[in-house]
């Protein structure tokens, strides 16, 4: 690399995440990964920001304060806060207020108005900088003037277009968000990354952009999902999210209609009532995300196996692996994903994986595992039978399964996003 490359990163995403720990999903994973490894090339000069409210960036700063993280990287702070103090142990409040009951409730709202009024109080900075490249890691651009910032070239990540092509699965904050997103991209000036070939296949279609200013990297499955053999680590964890002693598949995503979780569970209740699995569960872990009832209504259809159905909530990353090898297998039926880490996950852990043959998931699993038609309901059952009568089977998924997730690393993501930025600087 011949010059410093110059780049200032929206991260916006981690601030939030660190504070609703629920929401450490996907995109959470990416950017944090991601950045992890190109902060270690020395030819880069790194700076983060958030730009998309006062909000948020107090957020940020907080999560890259009190993490320990040993970035190398500076912190472009965006917004004067006149009362700061106040600000901050108001919001610390809040967040750490976790009664459901209704007085709580309203004084967390009261608190909630009182800081939007302490918003009202802030100056924004003038930081007049210049970066080579302006990367969004996913809140729309913003009007860069307004900070006295200047970049030669913006650039944003698309994950996926879910919230425009099925509109129906989200709410309608998330759909006006990814509108924002969208219409503040220049498809002539702006470059974008997708993180999957349907994605870059899709965001084309939709917008117009020329597929030359549109590139892709594939994510990584972090170096901690690792096929666990402590059998004693195992039970342990086991233990912890109250999972019985048995055979057990494992389903993992936010508890939301697109992840199929309900079709997933009427499969399984199909096979139990057709043979005798006596000794099998389904542990479903995730955190509840939007319109879940009718996934515990399912759940609870059927009074003698509805005991058969784990609900864990959400699960510690440092616990991922041994859930993750403790399994069977791994069913995975999403209706669309911009990449659908939990896949890539389970293989690098050696678990044989049934998963959907839509959108991006075919690119990550390739034939390591079963690809099913999302909603047919024949093909699912037919796939977990399958396994869990052919321990030969299982185990030779298990080996392509772990070959094929070494095609994907974050030193990749990585290396690719850099290689990136090399090429539009040439232009």
């Amino acid at each position: 690399m011949n010059k410093r490359i110059k780049v200032l990163y929206e991260i916006s995403n981690l601030g939030l995440g660190n504070y609703q720990q629920h929401t450490k999903t996907g995109i959470f994973r990416a950017i944090y990964n991601t950045l992890e490894k190109i902060q270690d090339v020395g030819e880069m000069e790194i700076y983060f920001t958030s730009c998309v409210s006062l909000y948020e960036a107090v957020l940020t700063e907080i999560y890259l304060k009190s993490n320990g993280i040993n970035w190398k990287v500076k912190n472009l702070e965006l917004w004067h806060l006149v009362f700061r103090r106040i600000y901050l142990g108001t919001l610390k409040s809040i967040h750490s207020s976790k009664s459901n009951r209704v007085t709580s409730k309203i004084i967390r709202k009261i608190k909630s108005i009182f800081l939007n009024i302490l918003s009202n109080v802030t100056i924004r900075k003038k930081v007049n900088k210049s970066f080579d490249i302006y990367h969004s890691c996913f809140f729309p651009f913003p009007n860069l003037n307004e900070f006295n910032i200047r970049a030669n070239h913006k650039i944003i990540t698309i994950y996926d277009l879910i919230p425009v092509l099925m509109p129906n699965y989200f709410v309608r904050e998330m759909q006006t968000l990814f509108q924002k997103i969208l219409s503040r991209i220049d498809i002539h000036k702006d470059w974008v990354i997708c993180i999957s070939h349907s994605t870059k296949k899709d965001f084309c279609k939709l917008t117009g952009m020329p597929e030359e200013r549109v590139f892709v990297t594939h994510l990584g499955a972090s170096n901690n999902f690792y096929k666990e053999s402590n059998t004693n680590k195992i039970q342990e964890t086991l233990d912890k999210y109250n999972i019985p002693q048995g055979r057990y598949i494992l389903g993992l995503s936010t508890l939301e209609p697109r992840k199929n979780t309900a079709h997933l569970i009427r499969c399984f209740f199909k096979i139990l009532l057709e043979n005798k699995y006596d000794d099998v569960y389904l542990v479903l872990a995730g955190s509840k995300g939007w319109l879940y009832e009718e996934i515990f209504q399912t759940a609870d259809s059927h009074s003698s196996l509805k005991d058969k159905v784990i609900f864990t909530g959400f699960i510690d990353d440092k616990d991922l692996s041994s859930i993750y090898s403790g399994a069977s297998f791994f069913v995975y039926p999403s209706l669309y994903e911009g990449f659908g880490l939990p896949p890539l996950e389970a293989m690098q852990c050696g678990l044989p994986v049934i998963t959907s043959n839509n959108s991006s998931l075919p690119e990550v699993v390739g034939d390591a595992g079963i690809m099913v038609n999302a909603t047919d309901e024949s093909q699912l059952c037919q796939a977990m039978t399958k396994l869990l009568n052919d321990p030969n089977l299982c185990q030779q998924l298990s080996k392509q399964a772990l070959q094929q997730s070494q095609n994907f690393s974050w030193e990749k993501c990585a290396a690719e996003t850099i290689a990136i930025y090399q090429h539009i600087l040439e232009k």
